[in-house]
C-alpha cells in the first residue's frame, strides 16, 4: 500500500517528466508521462483508502444488517468515492459537450455540400476529433451514473439481496 511520501516522491517524477515533455515533445516522452500519471492515480487510491473493517462491513451485508451511518459512508467511499471526487473536481464536462456540438454542426455543413476528397479528409479529421471529447464525456457519465446506482440501492432499507451485491462489489475490489 502507498503511502504518503511514496506519493510524493511520485509527484516529484511526474513533475520532472512533464518538464520534459515540455522542452522535448515526443510521442514516447508522453507515453511514458501518461503511464506514470497512471502509476500515481493507482498510489493515491490505494493511500487513501478508508481504514475499514471490511470484515465487519462484509458480515453486515451478507446478512442484510443495517449498517450504521458510519458504515454507509465508508460503503459510499469504498464504491463509489472514487467517482464522486472524480465528479466534484472533473470541468471538462461542459466544455468536451460543447465542442462536440459545434463539431455536430460541422459536419452538418459538411453534409449539405459534395465530398469531395478534401471534404472527406476534413470529415474524417473531425470525426477523430468528436471521438477524443467522448472519451472525457462518456467517462463522465459512467461515474454519475454509478454514483446514482449507488444512491438508488442504499435508499430505504437495506435488503438481503442488496447486501450480497454490495459484499460481492467489495470482495471483487479486493482481488
Amino acid at each position: 500500500m502507498a503511502n504518503n511520501s511514496d506519493v510524493a516522491a511520485q509527484v516529484a517524477q511526474v513533475l520532472e517528466l512533464a518538464a520534459q515533455c515540455a522542452t522535448g515533445e515526443t510521442s514516447d516522452r508522453y507515453a511514458i508521462l501518461n503511464d506514470r500519471l497512471q502509476a500515481l492515480e493507482a498510489a493515491t487510491e490505494h493511500a487513501v483508502q478508508p481504514h475499514v473493517d471490511r470484515k465487519a462491513l462484509l458480515a453486515k451485508l451478507e446478512k442484510g444488517t443495517a449498517l450504521t451511518a458510519d458504515e454507509v459512508s465508508a460503503l459510499r467511499r469504498l464504491i463509489v468515492g472514487d467517482a464522486d471526487r472524480y465528479l466534484k473536481y472533473d470541468d471538462d464536462f461542459a466544455r468536451a459537450k460543447a465542442e462536440l456540438h459545434k463539431i455536430l454542426d460541422e459536419i452538418q455543413r459538411l453534409q449539405s455540400r459534395p465530398l469531395d476528397a478534401d471534404a472527406m479528409m476534413h470529415l474524417g479529421v473531425i470525426c477523430r476529433e468528436a471521438c477524443s471529447l467522448l472519451v472525457p464525456t462518456i467517462y463522465y457519465l459512467t461515474q454519475r451514473e454509478r454514483i446514482r446506482r449507488f444512491e438508488d440501492a442504499m435508499r430505504g432499507p437495506l435488503t438481503h439481496d442488496t447486501g450480497r451485491v454490495l459484499a460481492d462489489v467489495i470482495r471483487g475490489m479486493a482481488a
